[in-house]
């Protein structure tokens, strides 16, 4: 890296950390400090769910993977805006109603104290391990290579240091802000690595040609090593779910909305930016296939094509757009797991604890899970390739969540007692298939066929408990019905299914175009 792209980079992260400490910030009550006072606009929600969808992690995950597998990469994209979509038009209503911090608070309200301690503890874990460790990793493999000076574990370090620098202080509203602007320069550096890889291989006819084949279909054969059809059809759908219905990481952002329609607005706003990853971050990976042959190291792809590809000056842009990434996601993701510990324990444990108090709970928390993230990060190495550690743990971890979440909101009959054996009976089968397929080797099976049978079982048992105990009497404000969906105003809602129809058309024209 040369001084001028070292000074642009610098440059670059002095100026989000002066956004981030030197504006406005509401942290009075915990309900500004952890919800910006439920009045962001619907652009600061869509950067920011942008920004925390494509961390660090996502940058070098998915452009490793469609250097080894190609486009089917892109289905889990294409199906999480599906997800976003029916988050908007149908779930937005409960959510927004239920006035709620965090989903475990939801689930203490519709279940009981056990459900949201399991969960609490649980996404939490996922949080720190998966979302948290996953972008320490990738930023210190990247910024390590143009730093050397620097060990990984330095790296990783200072990313954790500078982005709970003013998530500490400013709580929501600073994060919202300074994500609105790490987007801008995350998706100017996305294009960038696009127009130059594109270029490279000769443009976009030439793409198409050396292109190694099937590594631009979507839908893959049954024995696919990457993406099966059944697994497209069965797996990646529930981890969708969970990543954009049930991860307080996204919902909060939701929740911290002024009302319904600027919830929904932001959550399409993301969904549109989402159908950019095609072309911004899966095609330059297929095409480094062609420019950077033979890389036997899938997490290694995107730092090689950042060195190959880009001239002095694109270079220390493109890297300030992935630090941008780097410190979004680690921001959101600290401020969700903060909140969680807070508002889910603390509060629970000390009722007459104050706003002021509970808010500085929140920043000590804040940075003790910084250290826990920090020193799992560099670990997760050892586990095969980036993508495969986050997709084949959520595989195995989450179905069981979605079920007792979705089935609750959807489901009045649903008891208390159905959760925690839901609960119970899916992370069992789930542990089971782990153990008997990938440890003692009696069969092989996919991790994207894991998460149906486990959400069979786990539905299975929710349906069969809840109807032996008794009819549970739940707050209307909890559950789904066709009219809480509605906004106050008709108009909005109108427009808005006009909205979700276009991007649900885009979405759907592209599967179609690469299928």
């Amino acid at each position: 890296m040369t001084i001028i792209d070292g000074i642009i980079l610098l440059g670059f992260i002095a100026v989000f950390l002066a956004i981030g400490l030197l504006g406005e910030n509401k942290t009075e009550t915990t309900e500004d400090y952890f919800l910006a006072g439920r009045k962001l606009k619907w652009y600061q929600i869509g950067f920011s769910l942008f920004a925390t969808n494509f961390s660090a992690s996502g940058l070098i995950g998915i452009t490793g993977a469609a250097y080894v597998i190609g486009i089917a990469i892109y289905n889990y994209e294409w199906v999480g805006i599906m997800a976003i979509v029916f988050f908007a038009l149908v779930m937005v209503g409960v959510v927004r109603g239920s006035r709620v911090y965090t989903i475990a608070q939801y689930l203490t309200e519709r279940y009981d104290e056990r459900v949201k301690t399991l969960y609490s503890v649980f996404i939490i874990l996922l949080l720190v391990f998966i979302d948290m460790a996953g972008s320490l990793y990738a930023g210190g493999l990247l910024l390590h290579q143009f730093i050397p000076e620097l060990s990984t574990h330095a790296v990783i370090m200072i990313i954790m240091l500078m982005a709970g620098l003013y998530s500490v202080v400013g709580g929501m509203t600073a994060i919202s802000r300074t994500d609105m602007y790490q987007s801008l320069i995350l998706i100017l550096g996305a294009f960038l690595i696009a127009y130059f890889s594109l270029s490279a291989v000769g443009g976009w006819s030439a793409f198409l040609e050396t292109a190694p084949e099937g590594s631009l279909n979507l839908i893959r054969g049954l024995d696919d090593r990457a993406v099966p059809w059944t697994g497209l059809l069965t797996g990646i759908p529930i981890i969708g779910a969970y990543y954009w219905l049930v991860n307080q990481n996204m919902v909060q952002w939701v929740l911290s909305a002024q009302d319904q329609t600027e919830a929904r607005r932001g959550l399409f706003m993301a969904g549109f930016l989402k159908t950019l990853a095609l072309f911004v971050i899966v095609l330059p990976g297929i095409a480094a296939i062609t420019l950077i042959p033979g890389l036997t190291e899938a997490d290694r792809i995107y730092p090689a094509m950042l060195v190959e590809l880009l001239p002095v000056g694109v270079l220390g842009l493109v890297l300030a757009g992935f630090v941008s990434a780097l410190m979004s996601n680690t921001d959101s993701t600290l401020h969700a797991a903060s909140t969680l510990v807070t508002m889910d324990f603390i509060k629970g444990h000390r009722p007459d604890i104050s706003p002021r108090q509970l808010v500085w709970v929140g920043r000590v928390t804040t940075f003790i899970i910084i250290g826990v993230s920090a020193i799992w990060a560099p670990m997760i190495g050892n586990f095969g390739t980036l993508f495969e550690y986050v997709q084949g743990l959520l595989s195995y971890a989450v179905a069981p969540f979605v079920v007792v979440y979705l089935g609750g909101m959807f489901w009045p009959r649903a008891t208390s007692g159905g959760a925690i054996a839901a609960l119970a009976a899916g992370l069992v089968t789930a542990a089971l298939i782990g153990l008997l397929g990938d440890v003692v080797g009696l069969f092989y099976i996919h991790y994207l066929h894991v998460p149906l049978p486990v959400a069979v079982v786990s539905a299975g048992t929710l349906f069969a408990v809840s109807l032996h105990g008794d009819i549970p009497a739940v707050d209307p404000r909890l559950l789904w019905s066709s009219t809480r969906s509605l906004d106050a105003t008709k108009v909005n809602m109108a427009r808005d299914r006009w909205i979700a129809a276009l991007l649900v058309l885009i979405t759907l024209g592209t599967v179609f175009v690469f299928k």
